[in-house]
Order: C-alpha cells, then sequence, then structure tokens
C-alpha cells in the first residue's frame, strides 16, 4: 500500500461495553475504507472495559487499563490509582503516536487522564453520544469540546447509530437459529447488557427458567462480565460472550437492557423487545426504550414479574426496523477519516461497498481471518480490479457458485502475470475462465496452470484468456490438459501464444 495511518481508539467501560463495541464498528468500516484507498490502517484499542477480548475477536490489538469499578470489585480504591491510570494512558499515546484518536462520549475520559495527551495527536475525534442534561452541562465537560479537531453524533438525524454489523452480514433465520442450536417454534434473547450489574446474577436465571416453562427457547447473552450461576438444558442456549449482532434474526422477541447498542442492535435486526432499563450516570435508558414503546416496537416492563405477559405481545418487528433503519458506522468512519485521506478517495472507497460487495465479504475471507478484515487481504485485487470492480467479481462468483478463495487466488495470479492488463480486462478474462475451469472441478489444477506461465509482456489479457477458453472447451480432463501444456511449452522456451494456438488446433481437429 502506498501510506499508512495509525489510528488508537480509546473505549471508557466499567461493568458495559458500550463504547467499546461502538469504537469497533467504527474501527472496522475505517479499516474497509483505508483498504479500498490503497491505504494500510494500523488501528489499536485502549480501553477499561472487561470486555476488551472483544476487540481481539474482531482483529485489533488492545492495551488494557484497569476500570473503577473493578478496582472497587477488587477492594481497591480507585482514588488512589489515579495516577496510574493517567500514567498508563500518557504513556500508550506518547508511544504509539497515532495520526487519529478517536475517544467515545467522555472528552475528558473517567478521570481527565485525556487531557494531557490530546496535543499529542495531530486529529482528535469524539463519538459524541448523547448523555444526560446534566451530565452534557457541567463546565469541566463543555470546556474539552474545543479540543477535538471534530466530533460525531451518533443519532438518527446525523450520523445514524453507530452499529458492529452492516445489515448484509446479518445471518438468515435459519442460519442464526442454527448457530444458537434453537429448537422449537418460538425462540427469545435474554440479556441485561455485558453482564457487569449485581442484579443479572440473579435475574438472568429466574427469567430464563419462567420463559422455558412458558415454551420459549432462551437465548441468554450473559455477557462477558457476567459472574453468576449458569443453567444448562432443554430449550436454552446459554452464551457467556458477546452475542454478535449477526445471529439476532434468529430469535422472535427479546428482553433485554435499554443501553445504547442492545438497543439499537435489537431494533435494527427488526426483534420487538421487552425492556428492563438499567440506571446509569450518563446514559437515560428509560428514555431510550420509552422511543421503542411510543413506535410500535417495544414493552417497557415496570418489574421484573411482569416480563413474562408483556413478552406474548412484545411490538412489531417491522416498527423495529423502522426506528433504526440504518447503520452510521461507515458515516462515522468517513467523518473520522475526513482531513486525512482526501475527499475524492473516501467517495470512491464508500461508492465500492455496494450491498452486493458487503453480501460477499464473508465470501472473500480467508481461512482464519477475522470478521471486517476481509479487504486487507485482497488490497492487490483492490488495486487491479478496482473497488467497482470487486464488487462485479464477488457477483460473478455468488451467481455462477463459484469458490471465493480458489477465485480470488486465479485473479491475483492472472495480475500478477499480465501486469500491463487493466481492470476493466482482468474483469472480463476471470468472466470467461472462472466459469470455463469450474467445469473440471479441478481448482488446484487451474491454480498450478496460471502459476506455471512466465510474466507476459507481449501477449495481452484478453487473448489469453480466449484463447485459453477456446482450448479448455475441448478438454475433458484439466491435469491431463496441463501436462500437454507444460510439455509443448518446453519450460518457458516456446511463447505460450504458439503453445495456445497449437493445443486449439489439436483440440479441434
Amino acid at each position: 500500500m502506498s501510506r499508512s495511518l495509525r489510528i488508537l481508539a480509546y473505549a471508557i467501560n466499567g461493568r458495559g461495553m458500550g463504547h467499546l463495541v461502538r469504537q469497533l464498528a467504527i474501527l472496522r468500516q475505517v479499516r474497509r475504507l483505508c483498504a479500498l484507498a490503497d491505504v494500510q490502517a494500523e488501528c489499536w484499542v485502549l480501553t477499561s472495559s472487561e470486555a476488551d477480548t472483544l476487540a481481539r475477536r474482531e482483529g485489533f490489538p488492545a492495551l488494557k487499563i484497569p476500570s473503577k469499578a473493578m478496582l472497587r470489585d477488587g477492594g481497591l480504591d480507585p482514588h488512589a490509582f489515579l495516577a496510574t491510570i493517567r500514567s498508563t494512558v500518557l504513556q500508550a499515546v506518547s508511544s504509539l503516536r497515532p495520526d487519529l484518536l478517536l475517544v467515545d462520549t467522555f472528552p475528558s475520559g473517567s478521570v481527565g487522564e485525556l487531557i494531557p495527551v490530546l496535543e499529542l495527536v495531530p486529529h482528535r475525534v469524539l463519538v459524541a453520544r448523547q448523555v444526560r442534561p446534566e451530565v452534557a452541562g457541567e463546565e469541566a465537560f463543555q470546556a474539552m469540546l474545543p479540543l477535538y479537531t471534530q466530533q460525531i453524533v451518533p443519532d438518527e438525524r446525523g450520523t445514524g447509530p453507530i452499529l458492529i454489523r452492516e445489515a448484509e452480514e446479518l445471518l438468515s433465520r435459519d442460519q442464526a437459529r442454527a448457530e444458537l442450536g434453537i429448537t422449537g417454534e418460538r425462540a427469545v434473547y435474554l440479556s441485561l447488557g455485558g453482564g457487569g450489574d449485581l442484579a443479572a446474577a440473579g435475574t438472568l436465571p429466574r427469567l430464563s427458567q419462567e420463559l422455558r416453562a412458558r415454551g420459549w427457547h432462551v437465548v441468554v447473552g450473559a455477557g462477558p462480565l457476567y459472574q453468576g450461576p449458569e443453567l444448562r438444558g432443554p430449550g436454552l442456549t446459554w452464551l457467556s460472550r458477546y452475542v454478535p449482532l449477526e445471529l439476532l434474526p434468529g430469535v422472535d422477541a427479546a428482553v433485554s437492557a435499554a443501553g445504547y447498542n442492545s438497543f439499537h442492535e435489537l431494533m435494527f435486526a427488526g426483534i420487538p423487545t421487552v425492556f428492563l432499563p438499567q440506571p446509569r450516570i450518563a446514559d437515560d435508558q428509560h428514555a431510550r426504550a420509552a422511543r421503542a414503546v411510543d413506535a410500535g416496537a417495544g414493552r417497557l416492563a415496570p418489574t421484573v414479574e411482569a416480563v413474562a405477559a408483556l413478552l406474548e405481545d412484545p411490538g412489531s418487528p417491522a416498527a423495529a426496523r423502522a426506528l433504526v433503519p440504518r447503520n452510521g458506522a461507515r458515516v462515522a468512519a468517513r467523518q473520522a477519516l475526513r482531513g486525512l485521506l482526501s475527499e475524492t478517495a473516501l467517495d470512491a472507497a464508500d461508492r465500492a461497498l455496494t450491498p452486493t460487495l458487503l453480501t460477499g465479504l464473508r465470501h472473500l475471507r480467508a481461512p482464519g481471518a477475522v470478521p471486517g478484515d476481509e479487504l486487507r487481504g485482497v488490497s492487490d485485487l483492490v488495486r487491479s480490479l478496482g473497488p467497482d470492480g470487486l464488487g462485479r467479481f464477488v457477483s460473478l462468483c455468488q451467481e455462477r457458485a463459484l469458490p471465493m478463495q480458489p477465485a480470488v487466488h486465479l485473479a491475483r495470479s492472472l495480475a500478477r502475470k499480465f501486469p500491463a492488463a487493466e481492470g476493466p480486462e482482468l474483469l472480463a478474462a476471470c468472466e470467461l475462465l472462472l466459469p470455463a475451469w469450474a467445469r473440471f472441478d479441478d481448482w488446484m489444477g487451474a491454480i498450478s496452470l496460471v502459476r506455471a506461465l512466465p510474466t507476459q509482456r507481449s501477449l495481452s489479457l484478453p487473448a489469453f484468456s480466449r484463447q485459453l477458453t477456446r482450448w479448455l472447451a475441448q478438454e475433458q480432463d484439466l491435469f491431463d490438459a496441463l501436462r500437454r501444456f507444460s510439455r509443448l511449452e518446453e519450460g518457458g522456451a516456446r511463447p505460450v501464444s504458439e503453445v495456445l494456438t497449437i493445443l486449439c488446433q489439436q483440440a479441434e481437429a
């Protein structure tokens, strides 16, 4: 890639994980936009969330600092460790020297730890999620806002709610139910956020037993911070990890807290929900749940005892989707990158992320690669085909039911063997050759054939693809065909165009 950017996302969390998930959602889109713009995005996460392993799940290295909540749980006075927290943040920022610092919600951090580091970073972006008026109105809070070069407001009027998956990345109902091990006709998702609240240890087991008795298959999203008892048995899927957004289409309804991420993910996936809002210092969960009630997308449970009855008529899936119709993560990523990448490059990358390409991205992912990192592994193919061409390439593979990984390998090899070929020529060659190779169901043979080619300086890719397709149409076995090709080529002594002419004449004789 021609250049690189280093990005550091700072996410404060104690018993929750909403800030961290929101930051990861933006970083995923930053990584995609940068890959399409031929820029290497080196992304880091610095967080106090006890769910920091979520960063690893999405392929981002994370630096962990203790949260005030966990210090208290450990019997330590958080105020005695303020200097430790501040010095750790300062050391991380000063050693990484990021081009972009992405901060969520609290402009000075949790204990003022960001005040001395902002001047070290040339581009500073605040994800200004709505907080309670009394918090936003504090003089210290307002004084920090001008220190940021840009603010991103993740609301329905502007950027849109920031979510970790696009609509095209959600699984179908059947796929999600299979992943979750759901049996029975109706399923409910039960969660109280990250699981760190003390009430979760009693509420989750109690509700899961009651709802199973009423005929629900219960998917418990206990959360990575949950420390209560776990249940096992028929009609129950108990998950201690974070339940990915892409699995939510597998359930029919939900019982959930009304945190930012939980609320918007459930509505985005079209899951009507009975809400159990939790008290928060800066976040008004009751107001958020009331929006769903007013829209007909949910119910507000006054007590835990009221949940089961309300769940029989939790609201409308269509109303839920209408409440959160889009994901603003890519818009937020564009805003964060503004000033670091040109508007022309951002426009081109944004246009390339079509619904077709987004649907096919998980098929582009190499074995072992993390979600959202699909484009980084094929950046050379992006450069060869162009972003629009890559979308058409994915469509071709899906329409013809071609296996994505061998197809990607072949396209990349063709680009290397024919360095003068333009993007449209490479795409046209793939449209001819991939179906021709598919007939043999011998993708390793096809890869071996292209690998055996010397780099072509005079033979054009269009001419090669026409000749090769013409020859292969007469062949029955690709292994035998490859042997004849190698024998005639004589280790590169005879030009490929001459070899193909001879093979076509012999096959058609």
